[in-house]
């Protein structure tokens, strides 16, 4: 199907009030199915972070679940608004709190060797985010429509959640990449 590349999630915080890391059940599966194929791979993490220490502890969750495999591609920090349950753990913390969170996140997985990225949408990147403290970072931009107009640098746009993808059941997201994270290791 010409997919050049697969970003995979890894794992997520559960959204309850003692929110606990878990890893996807079929992060195993996905990671050996894009090597199989081919396929570089990146992973991201969906956050509930409340502080900067879950954030750390959840980029330590990551970088332990990586071990054994190759990934080229960035490391992402997932953060987004749950509108299917508006009780989640992180819909309603400070824009100064969650700015906190991701960064400590990326500081982490830079420090341990990977390529730190940052993911969201246009409402949420722009009212939730002090964008300005994420300049040294990528930034992998949500976006269905077909006019951008997004004011800020990007470097990956995922521009669907309806694609098929042989080998994959249901739906899939498709994403383009601006930057080739395999060429530049």
């Amino acid at each position: 199907d010409g997919v050049e590349f697969a970003m995979i999630r890894l794992g997520f915080r559960g959204m309850g009030t003692n929110g606990t890391c878990e890893l996807d059940p079929y992060f195993k599966q996905n990671m050996e199915g894009a090597a199989a194929a081919g396929v570089e791979t990146g992973v991201y993490f969906f956050t509930q972070a409340t502080t900067v220490e879950e954030a750390r502890e959840e980029a330590k969750f990551v970088i332990d679940n990586l071990k054994g495999y190759d990934v080229t591609w960035p490391v992402v920090y997932d953060t987004e608004a749950i509108t299917s349950y508006k009780a989640a753990r992180a819909n309603n913390i400070s824009r100064e709190v969650r700015t906190a969170c991701a960064k400590a996140f990326l500081e982490e997985i830079k420090a341990a060797g990977y390529t730190p990225m940052l993911y969201a949408n246009t409402r949420w990147s722009i009212l939730k985010l002090d964008l300005a403290q994420f300049s040294d970072y990528d930034f992998w931009y949500a976006y269905y429509g077909d006019e951008i107009y997004y004011p800020y640098k990007f470097s990956m746009w995922q521009y669907s959640s309806n694609g098929t993808v042989d080998g994959i059941k249901g739906n899939a997201d498709l994403n383009i990449s601006f930057v080739d994270y395999g060429a530049e290791r």
